[in-house]
């Protein structure tokens, strides 16, 4: 195998100390150190202009500079060269402040011993390499279009993305050392959501879930949030990684599918899919549990003639309009739906006989009162109302849906604008 080649840079006006540094660094076998040796900082310049480098070792006491600031001249001429420097005092305060002024790494002179020199360099290579990658890493996390943030063991921020700042609208200097509920915390998820997301964050496992948080400017938004612990080499948590990504529209578009998918576009009632399912569902629950729901079949009299005189548009102002009065008289349990045309039905659960008759004369009453303004007159318009009873002894959805349904056909035969029940 090749030994490995790392090209250095010595910058020394002591041709004694030149030696030294070049006799340490031929003990080291697995690596080969080519060292070019220049006495000044004028002769350095005129080499980095069209020769590279992997190190500068550099003293601090030249024909042309001296001191601290022969790091910061070295330092513009090699770029992202690490720098050692190699130095007779053996201050830590002094090594500190060359530290700060740009080196990488340093070494006393005389001090070397075996492979000592050898060592720093490569620690210094890896050291640059390291903090490259970090950079990377670092960058990669700044431009990322979700929010990333980084917590301590208490879940104390102590960094965030841009990305972060612009999901939430806090600052990275208002979230340093403040907790993520402290600032975007809705209080519409409850006690129970954070105790389990928390049990198995506690466990070590990672978490995921789509959760409601707001805004500095107090508006709510929909998040899916990835959170990750990390542990140290002893299996304790030191840290956690949160990932936050804004669905508000991917929720808003799904609000508007579901929407399409369960309702009548026209009225915004219920469709008759969701309606039968509805259906299905109270009469198992009855067929379970026992007690009575109510199911009324309504249909709008003579609607066929409203579009005929008015128009299509008016007979759809009429169906809304009645609709509005459908929902105002629904209790949150109940569903009332458009099968179609001008047909209409209303499950009522938990609901009597008695209970189910005053909901439907009102309704009744309602729509008879109800008064639409056109060129040609003011369109008025009754409703026609069947009803059945679903029981413990009468489950089937659809026979009772029948059973209604043959009821409204009673009451528009009986003179429409009524109320009839179906006979068991």
């Amino acid at each position: 195998m090749n030994p490995i080649i790392i090209r250095i840079l010595l910058v020394e006006d002591e041709a004694g100390d030149a030696l030294l540094v070049k006799t340490a660094l031929r003990q080291t076998q697995e690596i080969n150190f080519e060292v070019t040796w220049v006495e000044s900082l004028a002769i350095a310049k005129q080499i980095l202009s069209h020769s590279h480098f992997d190190l500068v070792l550099l003293d601090l006491s030249l024909p042309d500079s001296e001191g601290l600031e022969t790091i910061e001249i070295m330092r513009k001429l090699a770029a992202n060269i690490p720098i050692v420097v190699l130095t007779g005092r053996c201050d830590t305060n002094f090594s500190l402040l060359a530290l700060k002024a740009g080196a990488t790494d340093y070494m006393v002179k005389g001090d070397f011993g075996f492979d000592g020199l050898a060592r720093v360099i490569r620690y210094a290579l890896l050291r640059v390499e390291m903090e490259s990658h970090n950079k990377l890493l670092v960058a990669a996390l700044k431009a990322a279009g979700n929010g990333i943030v980084i917590t301590d063991k208490d879940a104390k921020i102590l960094w965030a993305n841009p990305a972060f700042s612009r999901l939430t609208g806090f600052e990275l200097d208002e979230s340093i050392g403040r907790k993520p509920n402290e600032l975007v915390k809705s209080e519409m998820q409850n006690k129970e959501f954070y105790q389990e997301m928390w049990c198995a964050l506690l466990e070590g496992k990672n978490w995921r879930g789509e959760i409601i948080n707001k805004r500095k400017d107090g508006s709510l938004y929909h998040e899916e949030l990835c959170i990750a612990p990390v542990k140290n080499t002893s299996g304790e948590i030191t840290n956690f990684i949160g990932i936050k990504e804004d669905i508000t529209d991917r929720k808003l578009l799904e609000e508007k599918l579901q929407l399409l998918a369960n309702t009548d576009p026209l009225t915004g009632l219920f469709n008759r899919r969701v309606f039968l399912e509805r259906l299905e569902q109270e009469s198992g629950r009855i067929l379970r549990l026992g007690g009575t729901a109510a199911l009324l079949m309504l249909d709008l009299d003579f609607f066929k003639r409203v579009n005929d005189v008015y128009g299509h548009a008016t007979g759809d102002e009429v169906l809304k309009e009645f609709s509005e009065i459908v929902k105002n008289h629904s209790r949150h349990i109940d569903v009332p739906a458009r099968l179609g045309g001008e047909e209409f039905a209303i499950l009522l659960p938990s609901t009597n006989q008695d209970d189910a008759q005053i909901v439907a004369e009102r309704l009744r009453q309602q729509v008879s009162e109800m008064s639409i303004e056109h060129t040609k007159g003011n369109v008025h318009i009754t409703v026609s109302i069947g009803a059945a009873l679903l029981s413990v002894n009468n489950t089937d959805g659809e026979i009772v849906l029948n059973h209604a349904d043959s009821a409204l056909y009673v009451a528009k035969e009986s003179g429409r604008n009524r109320i009839c029940w179906f006979s068991y």
